[in-house]
């Protein structure tokens, strides 16, 4: 089996050796044998979640989302000034950063770190909460647009992974 698990904006390794720690204990305690998950069974995402990896404005604005991909980082750069920079992992994104996402230019710029330290329900729901309905034909579609560099690292996982490896196309 493979353990996906998101990353909450924290050191994969240390996540990874918590997991594999804690499955350990439960063994020692659980009458019922649970598999043994060791390092190599185990995905730490990139992201802070999985809903982060569904947040390309290019892909988004394809699929209607967003009118346009400058609207999509307006629209972000509002949410961080409205209250993004306020909750627990924008406060530790300022940290990381050394500094405040002040324009459209700072979202850009610091993307990839707003998706790994930034919650994912929160990013998620602020482009994708209108659109609970069509939640799973959206997602599907996006997979289908997305440029496969988006998932690259669950891609590798997979295809590291000997049950996936027989299964290739």
């Amino acid at each position: 089996f493979l353990m996906i698990r998101d990353s909450d904006g924290k050191d994969p390794s240390m996540l990874g050796r918590q997991l594999c720690r804690y499955y350990e204990e439960r063994n020692l305690e659980d009458m019922d044998r649970l598999p043994r998950v060791r390092p190599e069974n185990v995905l730490i995402l990139k992201y802070y979640s999985f809903e982060n990896y569904f947040l390309n404005p290019t892909v988004m604005t394809m699929l209607g989302i967003v009118s346009s991909e400058e609207a999509f980082y307006e629209i972000l750069l509002e949410k961080w000034k409205d209250y993004l920079h306020r909750i627990t992992s924008g406060k530790h994104l300022k940290e990381i950063l050394g500094r405040d996402l002040e324009t459209v230019e700072d979202v850009k710029t610091h993307m990839e770190a707003i998706k790994t330290y930034i919650r994912g329900h929160n990013l998620f729901d602020i482009f994708y909460g209108r659109y609970k309905e069509q939640e799973t034909s959206l997602l599907e579609r996006y997979i289908e647009l997305a440029p496969k560099e988006d998932f690259q690292d669950i891609f590798t996982a997979l295809e590291q992974f000997p049950y996936f490896e027989s299964r290739r196309t």
